[in-house]
This record gives structure tokens, sequence and C-alpha cells, in this order.
């Protein structure tokens, strides 16, 4: 067994445990900090923020961490004693959440005791129509019960991180052949509140500029054509005619109603809350309540199946099995996570070369679609419930949370459109004719690249040279440029990507 306590050092820095110990440790006691970062050279590693924390401080760290972890072990023996107890950990009613009840950090500890938890039959898990509990190939859009919990399948690199090779999942398949399944390697989930609040400002301003050409030309009785650039990324164009009638034929790596979806490998989902829900729906079988709302006036049985009661759509027995409170809790902690971050080499000699391989990421390519840094102008996010009118969560994504954070030009290394990667990385399936090509596919971000191996949507690359290599489409001229470098200067640019890490982690065994 171990504990992960982090020193980080930007803003607030703060403490924190892995999942295994306890989701309560994650805003408490200070430490200033970064650590292991020397990959070679003679001097010590810097302090950014004066002198280390002395043993003391972190000793005292450590034991409130188990101390949490025996606070955590005790509420398990309490589950065994009395059913249903470990699920009170993750349960808010949006109701409360409207009232005020909850702050900002107990919504935050309720929604990581929902990511850490092992989903079981008395929670809902599963569903009558599917009666395999576990199953890699899933069936259709109903899922694939293929895991217990959200950590289970991103953890690698640190507590919120990617998935192995061995947890991809095996989506809209026949329940059966893998062969007829698409493939998706679990992407980290830190960092996701700048990611979300970047595509909402994005997709404001395109929709800002779809609205005033459609008055102009309504105005002026003429059709406007009108370039759609948002923090300076392309999407194409759109003709609005005089009549307010749009023509989206040369929109660019969007859907035709201009939302920016950063969500997913095909950048089809717009925000975490509707991520959380269908990741529960499809990897557990467990439905939201707002799902089953939307099922009683419009069902969906191909999605939620048959069962007799709206409330209880795939008729296992249990209603209700993710609150609504529970879902804008899970989406306020995922928000509030870290952000990665660059780390370059200590060593002097490294240091030269990350800086050269940082000019060479320019020089190929990369940058154009990895856009280095996107500029967020509120830090502010504002979480609001599906079902009622109450005032949202808002959370200030500079200031609240775990640490390190992104600054107010988040260095994402992504442009949040989707593009055309070529026959090589095109998924085997074709898609229903409203759905996204099977080549098209979201420009990554990169930052926290490092830590997230293996690499594309499919973690078919090992490596990230090999990542880089297999682009094609409309990567294929930067894959072409990185291809003909010599291999120094290919070398020095794997060392720039290696520095998009994320705040390295004190390890204790117990």
């Amino acid at each position: 067994m171990w504990i992960d306590v982090a020193l980080d050092h930007v803003l607030q820095p703060g403490m924190r445990v892995d999942r295994l110990i306890s989701a309560r440790a994650r805003t408490i006691a200070p430490a200033a900090a970064l650590l292991l970062l020397a990959v070679g050279g003679e001097d010590s590693v810097p302090w950014p923020d004066g002198d280390p924390p002395a043993d003391a401080e972190i000793a005292a760290q450590i034991d409130d961490a188990i101390g949490l972890f025996e606070l955590e072990r005790a509420e398990e023996y309490l589950e065994a004693l009395e059913k249903g107890e470990d699920a009170e950990h993750f349960f808010v009613l949006q109701e409360d959440i409207d009232e005020g009840f909850w702050s900002l950090d107990q919504l935050f500890i309720r929604g990581d005791a929902l990511f850490g938890h092992e989903f079981r039959a008395d929670d809902g898990f599963g569903d009558e129509d599917v009666p395999v509990a576990m199953q890699r190939v899933h069936q259709g859009r109903r899922g694939g019960r293929d895991a217990f919990s959200c950590a289970a399948c991103h953890s690698l690199g640190g507590a919120d991180g990617a998935g192995s090779g061995p947890q991809n999942a095996h989506l809209r398949g026949d329940g059966s052949k893998l062969s007829s399944t698409v493939v998706r390697n679990p992407p980290a989930a830190i960092g996701l509140g700048f990611v979300q609040a970047l595509a909402r400002e994005m997709t404001l301003e395109l929709q800002l500029l779809r609205d005033d050409a459609v008055a102009q030309a309504q105005q002026s009785d003429q059709s406007v054509v009108v370039a759609l650039q948002t923090k300076e990324v392309d999407f194409g164009t759109l003709t609005v005619a005089p009549d307010g009638s749009l023509d989206t034929s040369e929109v660019r790596g969007i859907d035709a109603d201009l939302v920016v979806k950063p969500f997913g490998w095909k950048g089809n989902v717009a925000t975490l809350r509707r991520s959380i829900e269908d990741a529960a729906l499809v990897h557990f079988g467990i439905q939201s309540h707002v799902l089953a709302l939307g099922h009683q006036q419009q069902p969906d049985p191909e999605r939620l199946g048959t069962g007799p009661d709206w409330f209880d759509p795939d008729g296992d027995g249990h209603a209700r099995e993710l609150e609504e409170g529970t879902l804008t809790a899970t989406a306020v902690y995922l928000a509030m996570l870290e952000a990665p971050q660059i780390i370059p080499p200590h060593d002097p000699g490294l240091r030269d070369r990350w800086a050269h391989g940082s000019a060479l990421f320019d020089v190929v390519g990369c940058a154009q679609c990895h856009v280095r840094q996107l500029p967020l102008l509120s830090p502010i996010w504002r979480e609001r419930s599906d079902t009622t009118n109450a005032e949202p969560v808002v959370i200030n994504l500079l200031t609240d949370g775990e640490h390190p954070k992104a600054g107010a030009r988040v260095q994402l290394f992504s442009d949040l459109r989707r593009h055309d990667m070529g026959p090589e990385l095109s998924d085997d399936h074709e898609q229903p004719a409203d759905a996204i090509a099977p080549a098209t596919f979201l420009t990554r971000p990169l930052w926290g690249l490092a830590e997230s191996p293996p690499y594309l949507h499919d973690g078919r690359a090992t490596t990230i040279v090999e990542a880089i290599i297999a682009h094609g489409g409309e990567a294929e001229a930067s894959r072409d440029a990185f291809v003909t470098l010599p291999p120094e200067d290919q070398a020095d640019l794997h060392v720039f990507l290696l520095s998009l890490s994320r705040a390295p982690r004190l390890r204790v065994p117990l």
C-alpha cells in the first residue's frame, strides 16, 4: 500500500493522498516544493519558492495522510456492517446544492468519492437487458460494463491519470467480437476545467459571429460570408442568406451548431457533466436521473433500455442510480483538479537540447494544430443544473481546488477542433450518416503527454515518436518534416515533448 503526497509550488500548494487511501486528503496541509526534476548535472534541484519544506512539515503531512487512510478503512468496515454506507460518501441532492448547503471543497470531496467508488449491484451496476456482469466488448450504445470505477482506468501517471493498453474500451460493438468495436484509450482527467472553459468561450464567439452575420444579411438583403475564427483558430467560413438560412458546407472541424466539443477522442461532448453521465452509463450501467427524466419525455430504449418504468429504464430495480447532485459534484471535482505542467530538464546540456526541440516543434508544423497556448478570458466557470433554475456553482479555475494550475494563457497544445488524420488512423467501422467521419479526430491536447502512454486514440503507439510517425491526413506534412529531420533533431524534439508532464508526487509506502 502506498500514499501519494504532492509537493506542489504554484499558487496554493497542497498535499494530496492517492485515491487508494482517501479522497478527503486533497485540500489540506500546505507544502512548497518541486521534486524529482533533476535528470543529470552536479547542482541540486532548485526550489522555486525558497527553501524546501522541513522534515517535520513533511512528516506531519504523512501523519495526516495515514490518519485519513485509517478513517477510510474504518468506513469500509461500516459498509460491511451496514450496506449502503459507502455510497453515502458521494450521494448529493441537487436541491441541497441549490440551497447552498454544500461548499466547493465539500462538492470536490463528494465528486472524488464518486470517481473512486467501486460500483456494485446495490448501486444499480449493470442492467436487466445486458445480464453479463463484465464484458470487454460493448453492446451498441448501451455499453459494456467493463470496469467498476472511474479510477480503475484513470490512474496511469498518477491519480486521475490516463489508462494503459489493457484498459482500452471497446465501444459500440455487437457484444461478442472485438472486431466489431471501435477502440478507445482512456485519456488523463486532469486540467479539464480549463479545457471546458476554453471551449465554452470559443463557442460563444463563433455563435456571436454567426448571429451578427444573420442580422447583417437580413438588414442588407444580401448574402454574408463570415470567417469563423476564435482564439486565432480557423473553423472555416459560414454563408448566411438574406432569409437567415445557413450554408455550413465550408465549416471545418466543428459541427454545424458551432459548439466546440472538447471531450471524447472525436470531440463530440461539450461539457464535463455530459462526459461523466455517458461514461457512467456505458462503463457501469449506471444511469443518471437526468437521463431518466429525458427518457420520460422522449424514450431512448436503444441507449437506456426497455424497462417498464421511466425512472428505471434499464429495468434492474434501481431508480435514481446517479443523482443530479452527484453529477454536479463530480463535474465540479474534475474542473478543480490540477493542471499539467511543463517541466524542463535540470541538466544544462539537456536544457539546451530541450530548447532546440521546442523550436523544432514549430519548425516542423506541429504547432499548427497542437497550438501551444490559448487565452482564457475569464477563469470563472459556472456549473449549472440541468433541471432547476437555481444559481450555478461558481468556480475560479485559477484559485479553487488542486494545484498547480494553468495560467491565463493555457498551455494546452491543442486547437480544440477536429482534423482528418488519414486512412491509417481511421476507425475500422463506418459510423451513422450524421456521425463524425471515421478518420476525423479532435486534436489531442499534449499537456501531460509524458505521463499518459500509450498514445493515439486506440493506444497503438507505445512511444511519442511512434505516435508522430503514425500521423497522416492533414498532419502528413508535419509527419514527413519530422521523419526527414536528422536523428539528433528528432531526439531534441522528443526531449521537449517529454517535458509536457505533471507535478511530481512523493510516494510513501505504508
